[in-house]
């Protein structure tokens, strides 16, 4: 009898509920579970359950602040946005030379992708939805991307820094489209330096006005 009581407390305490999160909490704790299911699963087979099995909550609590589907698909990528734009516009706010700020977004998106590598996986899940409801979105965020660049590109040449000749908008869309292929190289086990020449040689090619390529 002596040996059940004493264990009767432990069982109590093991059975404690754990401590409730406050809405804000929860909702980001939410959101990091979902990041996590859209980049192991996917865009489109995530499901409430597989955010709420990360969570280890009820599948009731994700619809609670998610209430459809759609809500938390808009929810992940709005984070993955938030996250890509916030980027874009800490290293384009500098006013260092052209292709120093070209070279650093390049480097800052690199290194996104081993600390942030849901958001990486997503982006890379996201762009190839081309038939979803959220495709026009992507295009919107590449657009916000390309603009960032274009805009730099245009600085350089209004300083002097960049060849007058360069067309700013090609240049920038392909530079935002070598991101693609970089989230691919990373995730591929590329090694960094490999990766890192590949960025720089896209950078400096893209810098070259069209009349000193040569002829096709």
């Amino acid at each position: 009898m002596t040996a059940r009581k004493k264990k009767t407390p432990a069982r109590k305490r093991a059975a404690a509920p754990r401590t409730r999160l406050a809405p804000d909490e929860r909702r980001a704790q939410l959101l990091r579970c979902a990041l996590s299911a859209f980049a192991e699963r996917g865009i489109r087979r995530t499901v409430h359950a597989d955010v709420a099995k990360r969570a280890e909550c009820a599948v009731s609590t994700v619809f609670l602040y998610f209430p459809t589907r759609d809500d938390l698909v808009d929810a992940v990528l709005g984070e993955v946005e938030r996250f890509y734009i916030e980027l874009a516009e800490q290293v384009h706010a500098s006013q260092a030379p052209a292709t120093e700020v070209l070279l650093e977004h390049g480097r800052r998106y690199r290194a996104s992708i081993d600390s942030h590598p849901d958001h990486a996986y997503v982006l890379l899940n996201w762009s190839a939805n081309v038939r979803s409801r959220t495709w026009p979105r992507y295009l919107a965020l590449v657009e916000r991307m390309t603009e960032s660049h274009r805009k730099t590109i245009e600085r350089g040449i209004t300083e002097g820094t960049l060849d007058p000749r360069l067309d700013a908008e090609s240049a920038a869309r392909i530079i935002v489209g070598y991101a693609h292929m970089s989230t691919q190289m990373k995730l591929s086990d590329m090694e960094p330096e490999r990766a890192s020449h590949f960025g720089r040689q896209v950078v400096y090619s893209m810098l070259t006005p069209v009349e000193d390529a040569p002829a096709a």
